[in-house]
């Protein structure tokens, strides 16, 4: 595949609006891509759309420029008049980080999928209003990018295996590359000091597994709920950090099930302190039943925090051979394989290294270093 000359500048915009004060997993990945970049390449430079609350400045490289978009990522505006919204009139490429294609850009365009769950599994993608809002735009938006993009990145294999199912001519024009770990998601320099605080944390000083992410359909936290009532006993407790106010079905579930006075419900968790809750955990449980790639599992892994996971095509990418997999959907096999994992501490400690070395295949920097190849070959299949 020809490569455009590095000698050659290029100028790049990249939808940054995902950096902002809520964390989120494409956040994550658009961080560390605003940080790396423009080192990577100081003879290019880089635009940057930024969210209103984002940090400011978004970057202090020399070689790096902001625009406020008020708009949010998820806004149709920038989708369907992306010229209204910010200038292209001295940009080769456009990076489009969160599955979006914006219609009619007039430079080489590079769009990151994360997952096509929008086109596969539209009844667990998204619910109530905002289902109704986005089936206005949202899905023929990553249809186009699908089609139309110059390149596409996918963050697993498995998610551009399904891309290419849907699009087969896709393959051309597509890279993976994975995402990885912050530095800061690690094993704890003083285990106990973690065990102190994530007790403070948890309210308790019992052994919890931890649910971790978003109560959207397709991460299936009720199964989570059904199967750690059948099958994990006394102190066990199961600790809940959600990016949303808890769900009320879920709380409610959990009263049915006789084990709410075992569940702790965390809403609202600083960045460190989700740290210590990793590093102190019996344990997480990701339960999905769709993924793109599966951010939390490698930051537990990152951490040392053994993993039960389900067995769908990214989270075996991901984990390869060191998480505790069970059938997706099943909350029998979920039950059957906590049980296992709460008896043997010796299993969670071989899964926790396992986990761990595993963990060190992935690298924010070979992420940002592939991309800007991405960038590069992208505009020269545009001259």
């Amino acid at each position: 595949m020809e490569s455009a000359s590095p000698s050659r500048a290029l100028r790049i915009a990249l939808d940054a609006r995902y950096v902002r004060e809520k964390p989120s997993g494409i956040g994550a990945y658009v961080q560390a891509l605003v940080e790396r970049l423009p080192s990577l390449a100081p003879s290019d430079h880089f635009f940057f759309w930024a969210h209103p609350l984002a940090p400011r400045p978004l970057s202090s490289a020399a070689n790096t420029s902001a625009t406020i978009v008020k708009a949010g990522p998820n806004s149709p505006w920038p989708v369907l008049w992306p010229q209204r919204h910010a200038s292209f009139e001295a940009v080769d490429v456009f990076h489009g980080p969160h599955n979006m294609m914006p219609r009619g850009l007039p430079c080489a365009s590079v769009i990151t999928v994360h997952d096509v769950m929008a086109l596969e599994e539209p009844a667990i993608h998204l619910q109530g209003l905002e289902r109704v809002v986005k089936s206005v735009y949202y899905r023929q938006a990553v249809w186009r990018a699908l089609r139309k993009a110059t390149r596409l990145v996918a963050q697993s294999r498995a998610t551009a295996d399904r891309i290419c199912a849907l699009v087969p001519a896709a393959a051309k024009r597509l890279t993976v590359i994975w995402s990885a770990p912050d530095s800061d998601l690690r094993p704890p320099n003083d285990p106990a000091k973690a065990q102190e605080r994530a007790a403070r944390l948890t309210r308790g000083e019992s052994p919890y597994l931890l649910l971790v992410g978003a109560n959207t359909p397709s991460k299936r936290h009720d199964l989570a709920l059904a199967a750690f009532a059948r099958a994990v006993p006394r102190p066990w407790r199961l600790v809940v950090v959600q990016r949303r106010k808890a769900s009320a079905g879920l709380v409610r579930l959990a009263k049915e099930l006789q084990v709410d006075h075992r569940v702790v419900w965390l809403e609202t968790v600083a960045r460190q302190d989700l740290v210590t809750l990793l590093q102190a955990a019996g344990g997480l449980i990701q339960p999905s039943v769709y993924e793109g790639f599966g951010l939390p599992v490698l930051e537990a892994m990152a951490c040392g925090c053994p993993v039960v996971a389900s067995d769908i095509a990214p989270l075996r990418e991901v984990t390869a051979g060191t998480a505790l997999l069970f059938t997706a959907g099943d909350v029998t096999a979920l039950a059957s394989a906590l049980r296992d994992f709460v008896q043997s501490p010796g299993l969670r400690q071989s899964l926790g290294g396992q986990g761990l070395a595993r963990s060190r295949d992935f690298s924010w920097d070979r992420c940002a270093q592939e991309t800007l190849e991405v960038y590069r070959d992208a505009a020269a299949t545009n001259r």
